[in-house]
């Protein structure tokens, strides 16, 4: 059993990509942190099973996040029956091999509107004064890959790039409402969307590049939930790697 412990209680936020790895230990260590948690994503039968470890703290929306109206009409109905937003995770994204000799323009563009432009405009909804609570923390999910831009990646690589950029960009912005963003970069961990591209990698090689060896879900929560915290109110337009020292 973990020994670190959080306090959410009589607090509200948003979780994208809910349904599985990242995304989904988020919302449920939120949920056990006594937060009310909108999970967002777009499998009804997955989400359904993150709502059943806290019935009562986490509400679901099967939602696309690359549709800002259903978005903003999730976090609307939300915040209309449980009260504004405290802050709200970024965890959805995909990935893919984009060589550039097999190009794959669809695949490529769809990891940028996903990783980046619906991060974008989650952070634009969950900071608006109607949805949002003075002094509220988004954290956005970046990569290590962010810095590593392996072979045959580099649409994935660039969209993580990205989200870096507007971090840094946008807490510029936000700071006059108290409001924080931070984002971070995992390392490789083993969920649903690393075991889909495991064929595409020398997972040996990668382990073997991470001193502290393969991490897990709740090492990356654990941060996640602290940057939410009052712990991490000093820390804003940050990217900070989780990665078992792979970038060390």
């Amino acid at each position: 059993m973990s020994k670190i412990n959080f306090d959410f209680t009589g607090e509200r936020y948003a979780v994208t990509g809910a349904s599985s790895g990242l995304g989904r230990q988020i919302a449920i260590d939120l949920a056990n942190a006594g937060a009310q948690v909108l999970a967002i994503a777009r499998n009804v039968e997955r989400l359904d099973e993150v709502q059943s470890r806290q019935p009562e703290r986490i509400v679901t929306a099967s939602v696309d996040v690359c549709d800002p109206d259903a978005l903003e009409n999730a976090i609307k109905n939300f915040v209309g029956a449980h009260g504004k937003l405290n802050g709200g995770v970024h965890a959805a994204g995909i990935t893919g091999y984009t060589s550039l000799k097999n190009y794959d323009r669809d695949l490529a563009h769809k990891i940028m509107q996903v990783s980046f432009w619906a991060a974008v405009d989650f952070t634009r909804l969950i900071t608006k004064t109607k949805y949002a609570s003075a002094g509220s923390s988004i954290v956005l999910f970046s990569s290590v890959e962010a810095e590593l831009n392996a072979r045959g990646v580099f649409a994935y690589s660039a969209s993580k790039s990205t989200v870096n950029n507007f971090v840094k960009t946008v807490a510029k912005e936000i700071c006059s409402k108290g409001h924080r963003i931070n984002s971070i970069l995992p390392g490789w961990i083993k969920t649903s969307m690393t075991t889909a591209v495991e064929h595409l990698v020398d997972t040996d090689n990668v382990m073997s590049k991470m001193p502290l060896g393969e991490g897990s879900p709740s090492d990356v929560s654990a941060m996640v939930l602290f940057l939410l915290s009052e712990g991490g109110r000093w820390i804003t337009g940050t990217n900070i790697a989780v990665d078992g020292g792979r970038l060390a």
